[in-house]
């Protein structure tokens, strides 16, 4: 097959969405002619126009207009249009750009595949203005999502928002996020994250005020020998949590690692006992999988992606915000060393259900069918 992705960002910019897109494109590759039409910049760093990535043709171009996240056009994008491909992937509801030459794959034949992880604007709380937009963009969405030839969930219960975006219900096609083989590789030498006598949980992601991670350090004072590891790049709330640690009195136990590469990401992960994804929302929560490839126990809050991942064997939930279950189960969890271990083993065989060689094929029957 021959085989094209429409994307707003690509490796080497990654987040949940663009990470779903590489490793399935990075395995399909490996069988069929895999392209990818994105941008060329995010936050002022550009990549090349044009390079091969893991045999994946990426084609890159500069956007003529940005705002935030949705509102861009990048009029590069357009040249999908001037080859013919068997199956053309989206990623994402929400891009107006995206949705025009969605419109124009249709009306020349094209079958187009989209998995847009999650609805457009998922967080409950906007304003004035933001919700106007929220509703125009919607309402233009409608139309555009009954075109696809198939729609992805990376969850099972996706399907209960994507009916009421538009999407026929027959045409939604279950196939989930995953996780890579190396994320479970030993990792050689000595691990500085680990701190004699203190007990370390983590989290991996955006610094972003939707993640909720002043949920965890307004509990941290609870726990005098709890260390906390965040993960990630900021996304623009990092002042604010470290101004919260210091009032609090933890900021000697908060620790802002930044963007770190792979290898020491993975070390952050084995030096933790339990891993924290507190988030507002996620659809899916790639993090959760790599956490529990590394042996951690899971708190989650109760977003989709949560629901679907953990259960009393491996992990606890609680609703958003609710401080007081959230360091009730922290407690119960490290003053508990035997559920650890037991959560611990029942993550690592979880996690293998899901790496991304299997799931790819699950892609490939989709664009077979």
């Amino acid at each position: 097959m021959k085989i094209a992705y429409l994307i707003e960002y690509f490796k080497p910019f990654s987040r949940g969405a663009e990470n779903n897109c590489y490793y399935l494109a990075k395995e399909l590759a490996k069988k069929h002619e895999v392209h990818v039409y994105t941008s060329d910049r995010q936050n002022g760093k550009v990549a090349k126009s044009f390079e091969e990535i893991d045999n994946i043709k990426v084609h890159r171009f500069k956007p003529k207009l940005r705002h935030k996240y949705y509102l861009s056009m990048t009029p590069g994008l357009w040249d999908v249009l001037k080859e013919d491909y068997d199956v053309v992937h989206v990623h994402s509801f929400g891009f107006l750009w995206h949705d025009l030459i969605v419109l124009m794959l249709k009306i020349k034949g094209f079958k187009v595949v989209n998995t847009p992880h999650g609805p457009f604007m998922a967080l409950k709380k906007y304003n004035t203005r933001e919700n106007l937009f929220k509703f125009i963009i919607r309402t233009i969405e409608k139309f555009v999502n009954r075109l696809y030839d198939f729609v992805i969930q990376v969850n099972p219960e996706q399907y209960k928002w994507l009916e009421k975006e538009g999407v026929n219900k027959e045409r939604i096609r279950f196939v989930p996020n995953g996780i890579c083989e190396e994320s479970f590789e030993k990792i050689k030498g000595k691990n500085n994250y680990k701190i004699k006598g203190k007990k370390i949980i983590s989290y991996v992601g955006a610094v972003d005020k939707y993640k909720g991670l002043d949920q965890v350090i307004k509990v941290l004072p609870h726990f005098k020998d709890l260390i906390f590891y965040i993960v990630g790049d900021d996304n623009g709330d990092r002042k604010r949590l470290e101004g919260l640690s210091k009032k609090l009195k933890v900021s000697n136990r908060v620790k802002f690692t930044g963007r770190i590469d792979e290898k020491n990401k993975l070390k952050v992960l084995d030096a933790s006992e339990v891993f924290i994804l507190p988030s507002e929302w996620e659809a899916f929560g790639i993090v959760i999988l790599e956490a529990m490839a590394r042996g951690n126990a899971i708190i989650s809050t109760k977003t989709e992606g949560g629901n679907f991942l953990i259960g009393k064997e491996n992990g606890f939930l609680y609703e958003f915000n609710d401080l007081g279950v959230l360091k009730e189960r922290l407690g119960e969890l490290i003053n508990d060393q035997k559920l650890i271990e037991k959560m611990k083993k029942t993550n690592l065989k979880k996690a293998k259900e899901f790496l991304w060689k299997d799931i790819a094929k699950d892609l490939e029957k989709v664009y077979l069918e």
